[in-house]
């Protein structure tokens, strides 16, 4: 049976090293084809154990860390990528709790340390040679950043069958080939006949005459290669498919700022990589997923407002 951590323990070993050959090795391991693999290890990714540069086709372990849960908890979590198996951190104190995959490959232990005082926590990551950080969670929100279109690409190839993200629904549609006056939006197009790229059409920002007489040449909209998730949210109107957030506790008329409540994004607008690991880095638990929806527990308010503010969602509470 196919064991997440004894794989992750191997990654955090090696360091770094060929995708093709990491999704080979998961594959064998596993007894699952390389479609699942690729799912699995975007997990992995989410849950922070390691970076994966799916274009250059090389994968870095990250560095284990402890770091807090937010809010007055006195509980931390292990991230990154241990280098040893759950036993050795549970006869070291930390509470293991096994992450359950509905379908698929299943996900690396949680691993969480509860301490009354901070010298027990230091004491720990002395032990088990990992760094303590501040909060994680709450420092990768306030690192968030706005849509960034990224560079300039060429425009998908005029003979090449295209679809185009609806704005309304989140679901992209076939429009035939690019033509010479294509919609403003997010296509998503097949290059070398087989792999799903995705560029964005962006109007230009509208230009302020120097004068009253001065006619200013309207400039073409530009093509951009974007992520598919991030281009999808930068598409999306911003009140369709909106981010929920329900408190755990509520109290009616009024929501804390750093109240912990569940986050839920639908699947046809999924969060983006870093949002998703500021979601995640909450709990250290991966999302609940559903057939049409990602559940992340424990996350404060201002951390779910963060993340919508930053992908120009709506923000809905219950």
């Amino acid at each position: 049976m196919f064991d997440p951590d004894l794989f992750i323990s191997w990654m955090a070993e090696q360091g770094t090293g060929s995708l093709s050959v990491l999704i080979r090795d998961a594959s064998w391991a596993s007894g699952c084809e390389r479609q699942p693999v690729t799912r699995w290890l975007s997990r992995i990714e989410a849950l922070g154990a390691a970076t994966v540069d799916w274009r250059g086709g090389r994968w870095y372990a990250n560095p284990c860390q402890v770091t807090d849960l937010p809010g007055n908890t006195q509980t931390a979590v292990l991230t990154g990528a241990r280098p040893g198996v759950p036993g050795f951190y549970t006869k070291r104190g930390a509470v293991a709790a096994p992450q359950h995959e509905r379908s698929g490959i299943p996900l690396p232990t949680a691993l969480w340390l509860q301490y009354t005082e901070r010298s027990r926590l230091h004491e720990f990551a002395a032990e088990v040679s990992a760094a303590v950080v501040p909060c994680a969670a709450e420092s990768a929100a306030r690192s968030l950043n706005a849509f960034d279109p990224g560079p300039e690409t060429a425009p998908p190839a005029y003979d090449s069958a295209a679809e185009l993200l609806d704005p309304l629904t989140g679901r992209f549609r076939p429009v035939g080939p690019v033509g010479r006056r294509p919609v403003p939006g997010l296509y998503k197009y097949k290059q070398f006949g087989q792999l799903d790229r995705y560029a964005l059409l962006r109007e230009p920002a509208r230009q302020t005459a120097p004068g009253p007489r001065t006619r200013v040449p309207p400039l073409e909209p530009t093509w951009h290669s974007v992520d598919r998730r991030a281009g999808i949210h930068h598409a999306l109107r911003p009140s369709a498919l909106p981010l929920r957030w329900k408190a755990d506790r509520p109290v009616p008329g009024q929501v804390g700022r750093n109240a912990l409540g569940r986050l839920t994004a639908d699947r046809r607008a999924p969060l983006p990589l870093a949002h998703e690991r500021t979601a995640v880095l909450c709990t250290g638990l991966a999302s609940l997923r559903t057939a049409d929806t990602e559940h992340y527990d424990g996350v404060p308010f201002f951390v779910a407002e963060r993340i919508a503010h930053t992908l120009h969602r709506r923000l809905e509470t219950a």
